[in-house]
């Protein structure tokens, strides 16, 4: 694994436990606030209005969320389709991402609600609970780093996450059907939760792709989250598997108001696109290059760094340079390199 995908990897992480570290530490501060989804509407103004601003004390997760909506509210008479803080950056400070319902900003079409009973044992949720606390501790440590190279996560660094990690391979590998069972026909979103994330440590197969790309469009985002980050690591983890994964869903999933589904999209596409295939590079040009053009003016380049090699690669720049401008601190290079223009 390259350095910079090794980083865009150890960054994302931080999405899937956003929920659980929020509220855990609120003396932190705001580190960055970037937004997306705001084409035709006059950011300026929404920025303006907003009562939270970078250096301020994080105030938490509710409060922040709270106070940005009727903020957002009370300049476009609609409220924001996502407000994500995320913890953290390299500083140890919140990343606020506001979601906007501009032209750039469209719905994505998810699956209906399953009806099913199916079910796991309450260990397997306890063993699932305990890995994201795991995780959680090993992010705000900075000891957060996974090999993926097997097609599923191990981390490299913490050696309690990884026995857990070992042990939701173990069972995965001895439960595959009751694995697909629970995610393709629970009713219950946490066992949906628990099974996107156990299916990403069964065997791989054209079956593993096959469900976890049907969650990708779960109607919950933890569930979404979970199957899309499985198909990232099997994604990065060969290139035969990549080939295997259809793109079309995640190029709209650019596009969507949450930012988790942006996130983990981004990544997921930055492996398909290793191959430079030019109808996929076609592809994302025609549907998602305002959104991408979005996501790379991100202040994080962790998390801008798959929008700006996606848009690197589309304009054919060489990889060396590409890795150059994804990891640039400023993503105005990319954009202004390439002479795109939003």
């Amino acid at each position: 694994m390259s350095k910079s995908a090794a980083l865009a990897s150890a960054v994302l992480l931080v999405v899937v436990l956003c929920g659980v570290t929020l509220g855990q530490d609120e003396s932190r501060r705001i580190g960055s606030i970037d937004f997306y989804g705001y084409a035709g509407l006059d950011l300026d103004r929404i920025k303006a209005a907003l009562p939270v601003h970078v250096g301020d004390r994080f105030p938490g997760p509710l409060e922040t969320i709270q106070r940005i909506n009727e903020a957002v509210a009370s300049v476009i008479g609609r409220t924001p389709t996502d407000v994500a803080p995320v913890c953290c950056d390299a500083q140890g400070n919140y990343m606020i991402y506001v979601g906007l319902p501009g032209a750039s900003s469209k719905p994505t079409q998810l699956n209906r609600p399953a009806n099913g009973d199916a079910a796991f044992p309450p260990q397997i949720i306890e063993l699932y609970t305990q890995t994201m606390d795991a995780s959680s501790a090993a992010v705000l440590k900075g000891n957060a780093r996974d090999d993926n190279s097997k097609g599923y996560a191990l981390s490299i660094s913490d050696q309690s996450l990884r026995a857990k990690q070992l042990a939701a391979r173990a069972y995965a590998s001895a439960h595959e059907k009751l694995i697909r069972a629970v995610l393709d026909s629970s009713s219950d979103i946490k066992q949906r939760i628990v099974a996107a994330y156990l299916l990403g440590y069964t065997r791989q197969s054209s079956r593993q792709i096959s469900y976890l790309v049907h969650a990708s469009h779960d109607i919950d985002e933890t569930v979404r989250n979970n199957a899309t980050r499985a198909l990232g690591v099997l994604a990065e983890s060969s290139q035969k598997l990549a080939a295997r994964i259809p793109a079309s869903g995640f190029i709209e999933m650019l596009s969507s108001g949450s930012w988790t589904d942006r996130n983990k999209a981004g990544w997921v596409l930055t492996s398909l696109t290793k191959s430079r295939d030019p109808k996929l590079l076609a592809q994302l040009r025609s549907e998602a290059l305002t959104p991408l053009i979005e996501m790379a003016r991100w202040r994080n380049a962790g998390h801008a760094y798959s929008a700006r090699i996606l848009l690197a690669r589309i304009a054919g720049v060489k990889e060396e340079r590409a890795e150059q401008l994804a990891n640039a601190t400023d993503g105005e290079e990319v954009i202004k390199a390439l002479g795109f223009q939003p």
